[in-house]
């Protein structure tokens, strides 16, 4: 566990630097190293991964649904919503559940 672990923070070190260097195709393919180093983790913790993606995505959409419900009930849109108020409902909406 703990070297799969060490894995994970190399990986996403080696993205870091793939990124700071503004590499398109080294950020692709470190993500794609990264990604296979969460499965890795996930399966040592014997969570499947895939179940824990779909939970997120679940969460991910009831909270956006909150905040499209919120701007939508003062008569605003989302492009007319600022970053700012957008986070703030987004933890208005992480508070709720």
């Amino acid at each position: 566990m703990e070297q799969a672990l060490r894995k994970l923070e190399e990986e996403g070190a080696e993205l870091e630097e793939a990124y700071r260097e503004g590499n398109p195709e080294k950020m692709e393919e470190e993500i794609g190293d990264l990604l296979f180093a969460l499965v890795n983790v996930a399966r040592c913790m014997k969570v499947n991964p895939e179940e824990a993606l779909q939970k997120t995505i679940g969460k991910f959409i009831r909270r956006f649904r909150y905040i499209e419900d919120k701007v939508a009930g003062r008569g605003g849109s989302l492009k007319g919503t600022s970053l700012e108020e957008m986070d703030r409902l987004w933890n208005e909406a992480k508070n709720q559940s």
